[in-house]
């Protein structure tokens, strides 16, 4: 693909579909499926900025990177049981595939 400037230190391309695809510059750590703390998918705006930000989901940054801030990005993280009881309270994503 032919990436071109665009505004705000981003790259613009055509896809051949049509659609336009727009990415910073310096984009070159892919954003995971699932957030590495709670393996939840990340499926929002919130959690790929949370992702960015501090390598979690937005809940799991709300709940424990935003408080610890200092001690996140030295490498505190919760145990796994912390995980399991802030995921207990979670809305399940339910997901329909139509295969056939």
């Amino acid at each position: 693909m032919d990436w071109k400037p665009y505004p705000n230190d981003r790259l613009m391309t055509q896809h051949p579909s049509g659609f336009v695809i727009i990415k910073p510059v310096e984009d070159d750590t892919p954003t995971p499926l699932a957030c590495p703390i709670c393996e939840a998918l990340l499926r929002s705006r919130d959690d790929e900025v949370s992702y960015r930000d501090y390598e979690c989901c937005y809940r799991c940054a709300m709940n424990w990177a935003h408080a610890r801030r200092k001690e996140w990005k030295e490498g505190w993280r919760p145990t796994p049981e912390q995980v399991v009881r802030l995921e207990a309270d979670r809305p399940p994503l339910i997901v329909k595939l139509d295969i056939d």
